[in-house]
């Protein structure tokens, strides 16, 4: 195996159990909400500030990072990730719990501006759409194994046992990571800085300035960023709360929902190549926006199963095509910064919709969060088709 699939490879499988982990305690929110007499506010809350940190936590890490080793800094969040599972299980209501999905939000930052930055480097001039789609489809499988199997376990055993399964897991994939990519050419490792250092200022007007060139991607990352949180943490409660469906089977139809989504990262590269990277995610926000706006309406099983295909499919897509898109005009000296305001724009928008899908599902009915989701990402389908025939990136300096 050579030294860029190695490293492709390690950074697959911490995508995994990052991602992984991250799911596992939104898909546990019915047990949790009766657990601990949690109102669809509080849901709100601790989802959306574990966001909010998270969205700061990137950026700082993303500018530490770039010309400092990437796999340290990949394995000491998987480090503390697999720590922070393990507090999870010490929750007793709602303020431990929203401290503990803090610290494991933390630990989630380190990998999306640091890993997703190390594949753009070193895929960037051969088979990048294909390394994104590969690193990405890791990732939903590992949602898509937290998401299948965490509510069935739970009927079996208790709701803190999935977290210490994926405490353990933490630790194994740390270990073979490491060793996967033991002696990997510094070169592939680190990256010279071609920057000095910045002062404030300086920081946000280059981070400005790169916004200006992805102006128009900036909408869409924030709701492939609203379509993730949204799914995850509030489609369980609104099956719980709209079917009667079990626990298990709740976790089923979700589990469709990743499932599919990662077959579509694996087959992004040739997705993209047969339609283009713009044709897919006008067509990804479109079908979003459709879904989301049905959902609202309909909760027989088997089209729920098909809506979950289709959501599957379309959101998990714009993942690699949105980082291909944004790789293809970044320095490879600042990779990490990048991405780091990348997914701050795709947290920001999860923050949001959270926070406010929260509060009206109180006020209005746990449907809201979807009539948010679908209105959003249709007006995103008009500015993209608005906009088709103008640049979609400003090129490089």
């Amino acid at each position: 195996m050579n030294e860029k699939t190695r490293i492709l490879s390690t950074v697959s499988m911490y995508h995994a159990i990052n991602d992984g982990s991250i799911s596992v305690i939104p898909i546990l929110f019915p047990i949790l909400k009766t657990a601990f007499d949690l109102s669809y506010t509080q849901v709100g809350i601790i989802t959306s500030s574990g966001l909010l940190l998270t969205l700061i936590a990137q950026i700082i890490i993303g500018r530490i990072s770039d010309g400092e080793n990437c796999l340290s800094y990949l394995s000491i969040g998987v480090l503390l990730i697999s720590f922070s599972m393990l507090l999870v299980t010490q929750s007793k209501g709602f303020f431990t719990l929203m401290l503990f999905m803090l610290l494991l939000r933390f630990s989630a930052s380190f990998f999306h501006p640091i890993g997703t930055g190390w594949i753009s480097r070193i895929f960037k001039k051969d088979r990048l759409d294909w390394a994104m789609g590969v690193q990405s489809g890791f990732a939903d499988v590992g949602g898509f194994v937290a998401v299948l199997t965490t509510l069935y376990v739970t009927e079996f055993t208790s709701w803190d046992f999935p977290l210490y399964v994926w405490s353990i897991a933490g630790a194994i994939i740390l270990i073979t990571g490491i060793f996967l990519s033991r002696n990997v050419n510094d070169d592939f490792l680190y990256v010279k800085k071609t920057n000095e250092k910045q002062n404030l200022k300086e920081a946000l007007k280059e981070a400005f300035d790169f916004m200006k060139k992805i102006k128009i991607l900036i909408p869409g990352l924030m709701i492939s960023g609203a379509a993730w949180g949204t799914v995850i943490t509030y489609l369980p409660l609104l099956l719980d709360e709209k079917t009667t469906l079990s626990l298990s089977y709740i976790g089923f139809i979700v589990a469709i929902w990743i499932g599919i989504g990662s077959l579509a990262s694996f087959y992004y590269g040739r997705i993209s190549g047969l339609l283009g990277r713009r044709k897919v995610i006008v067509l990804a926000y479109l079908v979003i926006g459709i879904v989301g706006i049905l959902l609202v309406f309909l909760t027989s099983i088997l089209i729920l199963i098909l809506l979950m295909i289709l959501l599957g499919l379309a959101v998990f897509v714009t993942y690699p095509a949105l980082s291909s898109f944004i790789s293809e005009i970044t320095h490879e000296s600042v990779e990490g910064r990048t991405f780091g305001i990348i997914f701050t724009f795709q947290l920001g928008g999860g923050t949001l919709l959270l926070f406010l899908g929260g509060v009206l599902s109180d006020l209005y009915g746990i449907w809201m969060p979807f009539a948010i989701l679908g209105t959003t990402s249709l007006i995103i389908t008009i500015l993209l088709i608005v906009n088709y025939r103008s640049p979609i990136l400003q090129p490089k300096q």
